[in-house]
Parts: structure tokens; sequence; C-alpha cells
């Protein structure tokens, strides 16, 4: 139960962070509704969940060498250290905005795919899935805590979607400039931390 714990406080990190996806599905959320919102959110869900199986499964293998395991936990570290660090620096554009393909006219099946191809072709997705799965495995080196711990991850991301598209027009006019920049601070501090406690114990 505190694998699922520490996967639902982790889970605010992707669950927060405003980038495309994020943008996107606020954006279909208000041009077709909540109920039209849901199958891009499925998507999504699908394409993290699949991410995760794909990058835990490859970093288990490696575990599995006792030579491996102090290398896995000190590049996991710089990893999580590296995300946060560019959370932390990188300045919003101004012009980021997610592409709006359609009048109205855009199917449940082009949400879900949109989705998918908005996330799987996203080469920081998969880092940062790759990072939180590394962390998993040198955290808590048993199964059924890191498969909770993956539970309240994606729980929480999935939630927090359900909610961002429920509440999308108000969320547009609240969510400002200076609001992401908070948000991206935050998430950026949490991601250093842990990747300075992974290299703290894989150098230790």
């Amino acid at each position: 139960m505190i694998a699922y714990l520490i996967g639902l406080f982790t889970g605010l990190v992707p669950a927060f962070s405003t980038g495309p996806v994020f943008l996107t599905l606020v954006q279909h959320a208000i041009d077709h509704g909540f109920k039209r919102a849901v199958y891009f959110i499925v998507g999504v869900a699908l394409t993290d969940t699949s991410i995760i199986i794909l990058t835990w499964l490859g970093l288990s293998q490696l575990s599995d060498r006792s030579e491996t395991s102090v290398e896995l936990t000190i590049g996991g570290g710089v990893l999580l250290l590296l995300f946060g660090l560019v959370f932390i620096l990188k300045k919003e554009s101004g012009t980021q905005t997610p592409q709006n393909s359609s009048s109205g006219h855009l199917h449940k099946f082009g949400l879900f795919t949109q989705a998918i191809m908005l996330n799987a072709i996203n080469p920081i997705v998969w880092g940062f899935w790759a990072a939180i799965s590394n962390y998993a495995i040198t955290e808590f080196h048993d199964t059924t805590q890191e498969l909770l711990f993956f539970a309240g991850v994606l729980n929480m991301v999935w939630i927090t979607d359900i909610l961002k598209a429920y509440y999308a027009q108000r969320l547009k006019k609240v969510l400002s400039d200076r609001i992401k920049r908070y948000i991206k601070l935050g998430i950026g501090v949490v991601l250093a931390l842990l990747g300075v406690k992974m290299l703290v114990e894989g150098l230790l």
C-alpha cells in the first residue's frame, strides 16, 4: 500500500505537466465536449501504460544482473535530475498551442488515434517513463510493489485527465503563463530531488 501511495504522489508530476498532450486535451474538451474528450484520454492512458510496460520489462532484465544495478541507479538518478532541470530552466515559448485539426467533425476514433500518436512519437514521454520505471525498480526491488507503484501513478494521471476535460473551460481561463511556470517549477524540483536521492543511493 505504501508503494501505491508513493505512486499516487509521483503521478502528480505527469498529471500537472503542461505539455502538448495537456493542452490538446483541454482544447478538445472545449471544442468537442467532455464525452468525446474521454476517447482522447483513453488513447493517452493506453499509450502511457504500454510505454511503462516496455520500459519496465527492459530495465527489469538489466537489473537482474548485479553488476549493472548500481549503474542503473546512477543512470536513473542522472535522468531524473536532467528532467528536473529542463522543467526548471526551460522557458515558455508563448506560442505552444495544440493543433485543432477539426471544425467539429473529428470522430471518436480520430481523437483516440491522435492521442496515441501524440504520446508515442514524443521521445520525452519515453524518457520520462523510462526514468520512472528505473526509479520503481531500484526503489522497491519487488515485482508486486513495483506494480502497485505503477498503478498509483497511472490512477493519478487518469483521474486528473478526466478532471481536466470536465473543467476544461474554467481551466483554460485560469491557466495563465505565470501559473504554468509555477507548475513547471514545482515539477522540476520534485524530479530533481528524486534524481539526487537516486544518485546518492547509487554512489553510496
